[in-house]
């Protein structure tokens, strides 16, 4: 049964997913900028168009893509905006505020440690928003020193917090985000990876495939399982099925699982948990029908859809007076 207030459930759900979001928004951007530095003299066309796939899997930005072939513009353009903007709801730094802010409503939840670290980086890139001018290389350094103050702050909540209802509802909303993006990026990316290009453009496929990866920091994961081997389907299943993923879609959903049964041990099964136990039933005993789908990208927006319809379920459930 929960005994914290609706407020407070849905302020420190929503941080997680804010950090979570943060995160693999700084994420996205490393690997778009390297996969369009590293493609440049093969195909500028590409190197400068791969850039609007961020429009896709982050979708509601309301940025349109920028005019020109530029590639060292478009960077610039797409980094400026998705990292820096405090109009844009998806940009790292309006992520990071808004989980300063939520964290400052229930601060009577949260540790010290882990408070102070959320603080600190919010006034870090703070400074970089009311920069009247910053470089790329400042945009650089400004991704990681995020995402390394990010994981810091993953580290404290980790080590610090009490294992109570608190920390089921940010772990929930963490996985959710977590899950919500990995199907988005497949759903953006299947269409090419599972379409073999002639002989001449493998150099381009294949490192597509790996900034695929790189994009739900699981290519060091893929590789200890499957080695160098990039076949698409096996990628398709490693980010859907696979349990030793962590940005896997099987394996935010179990996680989810478990924190809300946790949360209903000894009540009635709930409308959200009903949904949860559906899509986690299909991902569990359908695996081989789901990979065999003549549109594997419209399966993933399937999904998603009921991960979203999940999340509303939730704040109906949990976080409405």
């Amino acid at each position: 049964m929960m005994g914290m207030l609706a407020r407070g459930a849905e302020n420190i759900y929503w941080l997680g997913r804010y950090l979570e979001r943060a995160e693999g928004v700084a994420r996205m951007l490393q690997v778009l900028e390297q996969i369009s530095l590293e493609i440049r003299g093969l195909d500028p066309e590409l190197s400068n168009r791969i850039w609007e796939d961020l429009l896709h899997i982050y979708p509601g930005s309301g940025m349109g893509a920028p005019e020109g072939n530029d590639p060292d513009q478009t960077a610039d353009a797409f980094i400026r905006e998705f990292l820096l903007s405090s109009s844009n709801t998806l940009s790292v730094a309006y992520s990071i505020r808004s989980a300063r802010e939520n964290a400052r409503v229930i601060r009577e939840y949260l540790t010290r440690e882990a408070f102070v670290l959320l603080n600190e980086c919010h006034i870090r890139l703070d400074a970089f928003t009311q920069a009247s001018e910053i470089n790329r290389m400042q945009m650089r350094d400004a991704l990681s020193f995020t995402r390394q103050e990010v994981f810091g702050i993953w580290g404290a909540i980790q080590q610090t917090f009490s294992r109570d209802e608190g920390l089921r509802f940010l772990d929930m909303g963490t996985v959710i985000e977590r899950a919500y993006r990995t199907l988005l990026l497949l759903r953006v990316k299947l269409p090419f990876i599972l379409n073999t290009p002639a002989q001449s453009d493998l150099p381009i496929y294949y490192a597509r495939i790996r900034a695929m990866l790189k994009a739900v920091a699981s290519l060091e994961n893929y590789r200890r399982s499957h080695g160098a081997d990039l076949d698409p389907m096996q990628v398709s299943r490693f980010l859907l099925f696979d349990q030793r993923a962590p940005h896997a879609v099987q394996v935010c959903l179990r996680m989810l699982k478990r924190q809300i049964d946790e949360l209903e041990y000894g009540s009635p099964m709930t409308h959200p948990s009903k949904l949860l136990g559906k899509l986690a039933a299909r991902m569990e005993f359908e695996e081989q029908e789901i990979l065999a789908s003549s549109s594997l990208e419209t399966t993933c927006s399937e999904i998603a859809e009921q991960v979203i319809e999940i999340h509303e379920a939730i704040s109906r459930l949990y976080f409405t007076v």
